[in-house]
């Protein structure tokens, strides 16, 4: 009689093709939201929402206490910041695991972000509420919150193949912090802050399924034996099968 090990129960993958179909359905949704939403700043359909908002956040464009308050996360949680975060869990997670793969994938993720974020500025070339252009394109998306998403859920995905739920608590207060402090200090438009929303979820939604997060997340065993068959040898001497 021979004796199955790592048998996946038949109830598994149902639950598996789900959680992929859902992921997969949200990734796509976000990015067609995106689009739409571009499509809206770019005819100015936006433009008497937006400027209610940010009248109401910050009256008269004048700098108050909560100005003061919340504007230094701005720079706390800039782009380069969070990168940095992202780069060293992945450094750190494939020292753990004794594999490239997740440094692989941190790059992958953090690369493809900055692509599209940059390709989407310069393509809307949108003028920020005080109508300046930077350099590095305009003002839709928000960089500040693409960055910080991805940084923080990237580091999520590679802690485990399935991440708790409420360990993207922190990632919510993150943003939503950095969302006030945005729009207290009429850094983005309103719609700025949501379009990197939408393209956010959509990068990490899609992330979360290639190939290269799965591997990312395992760790490679010394000696290249799994340890299950090392346990085996030790406990039979290195026979051959189980009966």
């Amino acid at each position: 009689m021979t004796r199955r090990t790592g048998a996946r129960s038949p109830e598994g993958a149902p639950a598996e093709d789900l959680m992929a179909g859902w992921t997969t359905s949200l990734a796509l949704w976000c990015a067609a939201a995106f689009l739409v939403l571009g499509a809206l700043v770019v005819t100015g359909a936006m433009r008497s929402w937006d400027g209610q908002t940010l009248g109401a956040l910050r009256p008269g464009d004048a700098w108050g206490p909560w100005q003061v308050r919340l504007s230094p996360w701005m720079s706390r949680l800039a782009p380069d910041r969070m990168y940095a975060v992202l780069a060293m869990t992945s450094l750190a997670t494939s020292a753990w695991r004794r594999s490239w793969w997740p440094a692989i994938f941190a790059a992958g993720l953090g690369g493809a972000s900055m692509a599209l974020t940059l390709l989407a500025k310069f393509a809307f070339q949108r003028p920020d509420p005080h109508g300046y252009v930077t350099p590095t394109g305009g003002s839709y998306p928000s960089g500040h919150v693409v960055a910080l998403l991805v940084a923080l859920a990237g580091s999520l995905l590679l802690t485990a193949p399935r991440v708790p739920w409420w360990l993207w608590t922190p990632v919510v207060a993150a943003a939503g912090l950095m969302t006030a402090a945005l729009l207290v200090s009429a850094a983005h438009w309103p719609s700025d802050v949501l379009g990197g929303t939408l393209l956010a979820v959509a990068v990490v939604s899609a992330a979360s399924r290639v190939p290269v997060r799965r591997w990312a997340c395992r760790r490679r065993p010394a000696g290249g034996v799994p340890p299950p068959q090392r346990r085996k040898d030790s406990r039979r001497g290195a026979t051959t099968s189980a009966s």
